[in-house]
């Protein structure tokens, strides 16, 4: 069980590490390009964004419960150490996503009107928020993936 879970928290944390960085890198070209006019960009964020959030708390959910197990199963400190990462993570992203995000949506809509003068500090914080999400990842991800066998008297 411990390599199913093992595999479960490499592939989870690993495939939310690819997706984000392609979001953001997406999104930041789009930005920086000049090509979108504003409408087409608050539009985008209103469509992709719920789709982020999703994605991410599904994949950190399942990399969350993996660590758990693996940390249970194994007894040891990588499991540990990967799971109060993720829950760090995904703390600082529940709260990002209802504190900040959500509140940026209702500066968004209806579409077309004037942002407030408050939307550039909470723009801001969200992106201070999910860098340090991206972090802590990676180096969770890092902990989980570095070669070697989880500290366990349980399994070979």
């Amino acid at each position: 069980m411990l390599k199913l879970f093992l595999f479960l928290a490499r592939f989870s944390i690993t495939a939310w590490l690819g997706a984000a960085s392609l979001f953001v890198a997406v999104t930041v070209v789009e930005i920086r390009s000049g090509e979108l006019e504003s409408l087409v960009l608050d539009t985008l964020i209103l469509l992709r964004f719920p789709v982020y959030y999703l994605f991410t708390f599904s994949l950190l959910s399942v990399s969350l419960v993996a660590g758990i197990a693996c940390w249970i199963l194994s007894r040891g400190k990588i499991g540990k150490l990967f799971t109060v990462l993720i829950a760090l993570s995904l703390l600082i992203l529940i709260g990002d996503y209802f504190w900040v995000y959500l509140r940026l949506e209702g500066m968004l809509t209806p579409l077309g009107t004037p942002r407030p003068h408050d939307f550039p500090f909470y723009h801001q914080l969200t992106e201070a928020l999910n860098s340090v999400a991206m972090l802590i990842n990676l180096i969770a991800s890092g902990v989980i993936n570095w070669p070697g066998k989880l500290q366990t008297n349980a399994v070979d």
